[in-house]
């Protein structure tokens, strides 16, 4: 009789209870074991390796304990995996259909001792396939229910959660007006109203110094309570809360909230706000001024000036450095830099119905860093997420450098920060299907209910997506701190565009 080398293993999506003598774990074991005794007359025997991945979601393949058995059946060790339920090994199609293709070179099969089929049967494999299909469905179905929730709640002017603006706080899942920071929101509007200058406000701030909203998170990390930057500037003189609306994608509701600008101030600061854009755009064309001034720095921290040269009737610009030992011709470095830009999803929302100018584009930048193999961008207001980087090579023609950027896309190092927050959206999702209330989740993870809510989307990625996160190939916009603003669509072909472009 052939020998059948079985492992079992065993998956809890939360943390909860794992301390506890005998939890869900040890109950996983406890059956798969009876199963592989029921089966001894097959020559199954059991493996002494424990393969128990503990507060992990199923929506990763990127678990120690699952890992650990995979080397061990591709090392040809194992020819049988034994799980409690199918969902304890993927709660993913695309992963299992992996998974499958894996067991297959090696001669390994799959079985799940509640749900009574195996994978070593073809009978065995339509019906895993069709199962994942409809899991597949439900939690598709659940993605739309929840985004629906939240459409008709910001309908009804409710603040569906996210990073409080200045100038509030919450309270009762609403928002408040905060007396100091409103009186600091009020001011700025004012002075730009006077000023007509989003660069000049600047300079009022930082005299005055006023500084941003500081937030506290439940981790004890503290954010923000810093000079306001240009960025944040344009960010606060076009939030539609201060006028005591809500936004939803591209309508606009009346809010639950106080506004803290009346909607005549607020008028007249957009259309000067406008009326600056055009400007600036006119001026651009005009003069070909370099919107880059001021935002450049080498990788040893010294700045970059704007400088430019004519030979004849043609005007040269570039970004010297402090020392004039190096000059970047300036189109190309814009040039690049507004293409990185560019890889952004949110960016092309925004000008979906046509290209913008390059100028106004690039002024969102807060700091460009050039090192001796790529360029380091970070935005205004972002001063917590990770830098987009553009890698490029260097040719040399005296004191001035040529840019030659290696490929068009942005690259980044793995998040851990975002892949953190997709498998607790999983672990949420999971905890909601159970029956559990998001307030009582809330409750035990010391977080809002409006955090969790704003966070679910996550949990309806596409394998291919989360594939990619796990490796740093997502698009350059997507981080955790960016995930606040980009809504997740629940089709899978639309989401690609979003976080793999």
């Amino acid at each position: 009789m052939k020998k059948v080398r079985c492992a079992i293993y065993t998956r809890k999506s939360s943390d909860e209870g794992l301390g506890q003598a005998f939890n869900s774990l040890h109950a996983q074991r406890d059956a798969c074991e009876a199963y592989i005794r029921s089966q001894r007359h097959e020559g199954w025997k059991l493996m002494p390796q424990h393969y128990d991945d503990g507060g992990i979601s199923g929506g990763t393949m990127d678990r120690p304990a699952l890992q650990a058995l995979i080397a061990e059946i591709e090392a040809g060790r194992i020819d049988m995996v034994v799980v409690y339920k199918i969902d304890r090994l993927t709660r993913s199609l695309a992963d299992f259909a992996r998974l499958v293709e894996r067991f297959d070179a090696t001669g390994a099969s799959f079985v799940s001792v509640t749900q009574q089929f195996n994978t070593a049967s073809s009978m065995g494999r339509l019906t895993l396939n069709v199962l994942l299909s409809f899991a597949q469905f439900e939690r598709e179905v659940t993605a739309e229910r929840i985004r629906d929730k939240i459409a008709a709640s910001k309908k009804k002017g409710m603040w569906m959660g996210g990073v409080l603006p200045l100038g509030y706080d919450k309270a009762d899942g609403g928002l408040v007006i905060n007396r100091a920071e409103a009186e600091t929101v009020r001011t700025l509007f004012e002075k730009y109203a006077v000023l007509g200058s989003v660069r000049k406000l600047k300079d009022f701030a930082d005299r005055a110094d006023l500084r941003t909203k500081q937030h506290v998170f439940a981790s004890g990390r503290v954010a923000g309570g810093k000079l306001f930057t240009t960025g944040h500037l344009y960010q606060l003189l076009s939030n539609t809360l201060y006028r005591g609306k809500i936004k939803h994608r591209d309508q606009v509701y009346q809010g639950l909230h106080d506004a803290i600008i009346s909607e005549a101030h607020w008028s007249r600061v957009q259309e000067k706000l406008a009326n600056n854009r055009v400007a600036r755009t006119t001026r651009k064309n005009a003069a070909s001024p370099s919107p880059l001034a001021g935002k450049v720095f080498g990788g040893d921290g010294r700045s970059f000036y704007a400088h430019h040269a004519r030979k004849g009737q043609r005007r040269y610009r570039y970004y010297v450095s402090a020392d004039d030992q190096v000059r970047l011709p300036a189109r190309e470095l814009e040039q690049a830099a507004y293409n990185a830009l560019m890889h952004r999803a949110d960016v092309r929302q925004q000008t979906a119905d046509g290209d913008p100018a390059q100028h106004d584009m690039l002024q969102q930048i807060d700091r460009l860093v050039v090192g001796s193999a790529e360029l380091e961008i970070l935005l205004a207001g972002e001063e917590d997420a990770h830098p987009m980087r553009v890698p490029f090579t260097q040719r040399r023609r005296g004191v001035e450098r040529k840019l030659v950027l290696q490929n068009a896309d942005v690259s980044r190092k793995v998040d851990q920060a975002l892949i953190r927050r997709v498998v607790k959206a999983m672990d949420w999702l999971d905890a909601i299907k159970a029956g559990r209330a998001i307030s009582d989740i809330a409750a035990e993870q010391n977080v809002s209910p409006s955090y969790i809510t704003h966070n679910l989307d996550l949990a309806f990625l596409s394998p291919r997506i989360l594939e990619a996160v796990s490796e740093g190939r997502q698009a350059p916009h997507i981080s955790a701190y960016q995930l606040s603003k980009i809504s997740i669509p629940v089709n899978w072909d639309e989401q690609d565009p979003i976080f793999l472009s």
